[in-house]
Order: structure tokens, then C-alpha cells, then sequence
């Protein structure tokens, strides 16, 4: 009994978080869809349990708490399916009515947060929330993020990622030297709405010595290269129109939010050092959900890969998430 009144006593909200996190990264590091979905909720599981003991018992921390439980719904609705974390090819966790919901979870989770601070309106800076305000719309323009007055150059009409073709293709050249037709340089578009932007080069013409053997009927497509195809470290983004509006109202909300936690506390406070890393880590969930990658010359089973793709960036915003939540859940309200 003396021992497990002291695991109990040892077992906090912090000492769950430690252990759960490093567990998630690791289940996503090696692949195990088990660990992913089960560490993923224990360490939403630390940052409600935390705010269920408020320091500063007031209105502000109940909706602190409500908001940290749509967090934890939008935790779980995010959790891709077994298909999709094992497959690549097997359908992309935007495209489940689950990652919609989630994105609503998340959506009044921020807008929580935002009455949180709302309730310290008489202490606003409003010059200090309007500078980070524009920063934020500045950073998420830098982002990549839509915004109002930059048109998305790539655009998808389903949540699934599209790729870049990398794969060589045959052009038919003409067989006689008299035929003046020739393929179209016009670009062509595939079945998943990305330019193909191929460049066939023709043989090179034999000379007379050779001439008795036979000439080549084909020639292969020269790809673009991949540092040509994304020169960017920040990915281009492929949102569906379906839910662009929705992604701009929640930036829109996530921007005050912040805005308001700078306002109400200043930039150094912990509330607006969680409000940031949140942010954040918002960014990256949205590089990895809607981010055009390059195509694998072959599909390969998360299984038989050292993790999933992306899973290191995937943990660093973990890290952020986790880590801001807990930081508002414990020091959001004061």
C-alpha cells in the first residue's frame, strides 16, 4: 500500500506529460499506430487534468478548462485512421469528415481561450495587440497561409495531398523527317489538378554512317529536378475550397487570440508564450496536412520505414502544442 501511495503522489499532470509525450514521438518514430493514438490522448489527458486545479479560481480558468476540453475532442478527432497511418496511398486524414470536426473542436478551443483573456479587457494594451496582430497576419503570409490577397497558385479539390510526378515518361517522335507536326509544349494537367511540367527532349539525330541501323522511336521526358520543384523550405499549400473559408475564419480567430493574450499580459508573460507556441504549432499542422510533396517512385508501408514520413517536424509541433496548452492550463488564467 506505502507503494502505491507513493506512485499516486508521484503521478501528476507534469509527470504524465513528461512520460507521455516523449512516448508519442516515439510511437511515431517507429510506426506503432497503437502508441501513437494512445500517448497522443494521455498527453491531452495532462493538460485538462491540469486545469481542473486552477491557481486563481475565476472565470477566466472555467473557460480556460472548457476550451482545454475541445482540445482534447479535436485531439481525438484528429487521429488518423489505421489505413490512412499506414498507407500513404490508402487516403489522407484530411479527407474523414473527422479532421473537420477536429479543425471545429480546435477552432472553439481558441476562441475559448480568447473569452479567457477577454475577461482582462479594462487591463488591454490596444497598441500592443494591434503590432502583434499585423505581425501574426505578416508571419502567416510568410507561413504560407492563405490570406485575402495572395490567390493560392496550388489548389486541390480534395483534402488529399497532391503530388509532384517524378516518373519518366515516352514521347513519340515522328517518324519520317518530312512531318512537321509535333507534340504540344502547351503544359499539361493530371487527374489531381498539378501541372506537368516535363520537358521532352528530342533524339539526337544519328548521322548518315549510322544510318542503316534503327532509328529510336521514343525518347524520355527529362522531370524537373526536386530542388527545382520546391526550392522553399516553407511547403506550398494545396487547401481544398471547401474549407478554405473555414481555415480563414480560424486564423482569424487564432490571430486575436494571441493579440489578446500580448494585450492583456505583455510579450513576455507565460500566457502569451503559450498563445505562441500554440500558433505555431497550428503552422505546422497545416504544412503537414496540406503541404504539396514530391511523389515516391514506389509506395512504401509506414511499417517497413524507419517512421512516418514527416514524423520528426510532427513531433517538434507536438512539443509546441503540448507544451503551450500546458502552459495556459497552468498559468493562462493569472
Amino acid at each position: 500500500m506505502a507503494i502505491l501511495s507513493t506512485l499516486a503522489g508521484c503521478l501528476t499532470p507534469l509527470s504524465l506529460l513528461s512520460f507521455a509525450l516523449p512516448a508519442l514521438i516515439a510511437s511515431e518514430g517507429s510506426a506503432f499506430y497503437p502508441g501513437s493514438a494512445i500517448f497522443k490522448m494521455a498527453s491531452s489527458a495532462a493538460f485538462v487534468w491540469r486545469s481542473l486545479a486552477p491557481a486563481v479560481p475565476n472565470t477566466a480558468a472555467m473557460w480556460i478548462t472548457a476550451s482545454l476540453g475541445c482540445g482534447l475532442i479535436g485531439d481525438f478527432c484528429l487521429i488518423p485512421s489505421w489505413k490512412s497511418y499506414h498507407s500513404p496511398g490508402g487516403g489522407h486524414e484530411g479527407d474523414s469528415v473527422w479532421f473537420k470536426i477536429g479543425m471545429l473542436a480546435f477552432m472553439l478551443n481558441h476562441a475559448g481561450y480568447l473569452v479567457a483573456f477577454l475577461q482582462d479587457l479594462a487591463r488591454m494594451d490596444w497598441r500592443l495587440f494591434a503590432v502583434v496582430f499585423v505581425a501574426c497576419v505578416a508571419a502567416g503570409d510568410v507561413a504560407g497561409m492563405p490570406v485575402p490577397w495572395r490567390k493560392d497558385h496550388t489548389q486541390s479539390p480534395s483534402p488529399r495531398l497532391p503530388t509532384i510526378s517524378t516518373s519518366l515518361k515516352n514521347t513519340d517522335i515522328p517518324s519520317s523527317p518530312l512531318d512537321r507536326s509535333e507534340p504540344s509544349s502547351r503544359p499539361r494537367t493530371s487527374d489531381s489538378g498539378v501541372t506537368d511540367l516535363s520537358i521532352s527532349i528530342p533524339a539526337t539525330p544519328k548521322s548518315a554512317s549510322s544510318s542503316s541501323s534503327p532509328s529510336p522511336t521514343a525518347t524520355s521526358a527529362t522531370p524537373l529536378l526536386p530542388s527545382q520543384q520546391q526550392s522553399s523550405i516553407i511547403p506550398k499549400l494545396a487547401i481544398p475550397a471547401d474549407m478554405k473559408p473555414l481555415i480563414v475564419i480560424y486564423q482569424l480567430i487564432i490571430t486575436t487570440m494571441v493579440a489578446s493574450a500580448a494585450g492583456t499580459r505583455g510579450l513576455s508573460s507565460p500566457r502569451m508564450l503559450g498563445a505562441g507556441m500554440f500558433m505555431i504549432s497550428d503552422v505546422i499542422v497545416a504544412w503537414d496536412t496540406f503541404g504539396v510533396k514530391p511523389a515516391a517512385q514506389q509506395p512504401v508501408d509506414a511499417k517497413k520505414k524507419c517512421g512516418r514520413d514527416g514524423w520528426l517536424l510532427r513531433g517538434v509541433g507536438w512539443v509546441l502544442y503540448f507544451g503551450g496548452q500546458y502552459l495556459l492550463a497552468a498559468k493562462g488564467s493569472r
